[in-house]
């Protein structure tokens, strides 16, 4: 299967959803749906610091992991995002996808 033309789709579902919000959780769940619409269930969700380490705050949050999987697909799909707040709003800029294959 070719993963990178997959992930090359999520990515525009993502970006022509303009995910924007007030906070860190409107960006994931508006991503949430997104990853649902191209038929991938989120398996995990992890708010991480500039560090890379999980946010303690909200506030912290400067990437957004999300490991998800596909029906009649054992392996995991990783989407990796920045978290940028340009204008107080935060909006998430796709940095890579991954597959850890099974």
């Amino acid at each position: 299967m070719n993963y990178s033309v997959e992930h090359a789709k999520v990515k525009e579902l993502i970006e022509k959803a303009q995910c924007t919000g007030a906070s860190p959780l409107d960006v994931v769940n508006c991503i949430i749906e997104q990853l649902r619409s191209a038929g991938y269930t989120p398996t995990t969700t992890q708010l991480l610091d500039a560090n890379v380490d999980p946010a303690e705050r909200l506030e912290q949050a400067r990437f957004i992991r999300f490991e998800a999987r596909r029906e009649g697909d054992k392996n995991l799909h990783i989407f990796t995002f920045a978290l940028l707040k340009p204008g107080g709003v935060y909006k998430p800029l796709w940095l890579q996808s991954a597959v850890i294959e099974k």
